[in-house]
């Protein structure tokens, strides 16, 4: 291989927007995966860009919920204790301040609107991303929780409340057990391995160089810039570095000096073969559940859990049952289906909520674009165009500060300054 002008690692949905972005914008790009294109969590995503539903991981109810949880395998959110993951946990409480986590949540929607526009404009140019904006459904199985939707949804634009036999006159293949519905009719989805495998190859057809099988195994630095990337396919001397490698990031990252708070966060999917009954038109959230249904080509995918398990992928099969009784009781799908089809992938997940999107401090040519967590497909194409303004020298066109690397350096350094200080200002 030659040394390129921008080196991407990482293939998933993040990865692949950069590489495209930067290569519509005339960078010499290479796209390097350890794998093959959408190997990893951005295949086994839900698919679906939804502002409404947009909040940052740390949030109070995931932290109270979150510690009720700790004895169930089977709940929404589950961690495995550990002596590693206490300081990701420390910042996680300290973001989920109702203050803080509240502004973050608005700078998630924020993005999330600008990204559902990204996406449709990449549908417009032609590229098969499989983008439909048919609108997401929200769906309740308790009064309470529908009663508390409805008021919601009056400060939102764009949505139709549904009573059960609205909800089922619009989309037959909800259950006769719903307390009602709320469409989101404006919000879209798409099949996270077509968007990605899209964006791939619409890179490839600007010029970029695309490597899959190619691991990436060490970073050297010298005088502030990484200087050379060791491969699995021999070294690479490039001008720039994208690490996009999910939850892979914070170990690459190190081996330049970079400290990031990631955790890996394991989700699950199960996938059915359409058949009979027929499966959804539309997407939805079992909202109770924390389980999402996406109806992608000849399949029905329900996503659901994160569980914070390091880099462990071991499957938890009393997880997966949880997901499997959500979909039977919402969509009264037979017990006797099919056997389906199962995933499981690593989110990175960072503690505050937000994404890790910028140059990492002190090196000039290292780039971060991880942390996204559930997010990965709905900012994709936003997080493309931001690296690629950063990686050009463009003006960035929306406010990243909240999402610089360096915030997680500021953290520590505020600590020792503390102790040094004995707690004083």
């Amino acid at each position: 291989m030659s040394s390129p002008d921008v080196i991407v690692v990482g293939a998933g949905a993040i990865g692949a927007a950069t590489a495209y972005e930067l290569a519509r914008r005339g960078a010499r790009v290479t796209l390097l995966e350890r794998s093959h294109v959408a190997a990893g969590c951005s295949y086994g995503n839900a698919g679906l860009i939804s502002p409404s539903h947009t909040e940052a991981l740390a949030n109070p109810a995931a932290l109270r919920d979150g510690i009720a949880w700790l004895a169930r395998r089977d709940s929404p959110f589950h961690l495995r204790p550990r002596l590693s993951l206490l300081p990701w946990l420390a910042r996680f409480g300290a973001a989920s301040l109702s203050g803080r986590s509240a502004a973050a949540t608005a700078t998630l929607r924020a993005l999330t609107a600008v990204s559902l526009e990204a996406h449709e404009a990449l549908a417009r140019a032609g590229l098969p991303t499989s983008f439909a904006r048919l609108g997401i459904l929200s769906v309740y199985e308790s009064e309470p929780a529908f009663a508390a939707a409805r008021t919601r949804a009056r400060d939102l634009s764009d949505t139709r409340v549904l009573a059960p036999e609205a909800a089922r006159a619009l989309e037959p293949a909800l259950g006769p057990d719903i307390a009602g519905a709320i469409l989101h009719e404006r919000e879209a989805h798409c099949d996270p391995g077509d968007f990605t495998t899209a964006l791939v190859e619409g890179a490839r057809a600007l010029g970029a160089e695309v490597h899959t099988g190619v691991e990436t195994l060490s970073l050297r630095r010298c005088n502030g810039r990484v200087v050379e990337l060791q491969t699995s396919a021999g070294a690479l001397r490039p001008g720039a570095i994208v690490l996009a490698a999910g939850a892979w990031t914070k170990a690459l990252a190190a081996q330049a000096g970079v400290h990031v708070a990631l955790e890996g966060g394991k989700g699950y999917h199960l996938e059915l073969a359409a058949g009979e009954p027929p499966p959804p038109r539309l997407p939805m959230f079992l909202e109770e559940a924390r389980v999402t249904a996406t109806p992608l080509a000849g399949r029905l995918r329900f996503t659901g859990t994160l569980e914070l398990a390091g880099l462990d992928q071991r499957i938890d099969p009393i997880r997966l049952e949880a997901i499997g009784r959500a979909a039977r009781r919402v969509l009264a799908l037979s017990p006797q289906v099919q056997p389906p089809r199962i995933w499981r992938g690593l989110r990175p997940c960072a503690p505050d909520g937000l994404p890790i999107v910028g140059r990492a401090d002190g090196i000039a040519n290292l780039y971060l674009a991880t942390g996204h967590a559930m997010l990965g497909i709905a900012l994709a194409p936003v997080t493309g165009e931001i690296v690629a303004d950063l990686v050009t020298g463009a003006s960035p066109r929306h406010d990243i500060e909240r999402f610089a690397p360096s915030r997680f350096r500021r953290v520590r350094q505020a600590m020792t300054n503390h102790v040094r200080t004995g707690g004083r200002s």
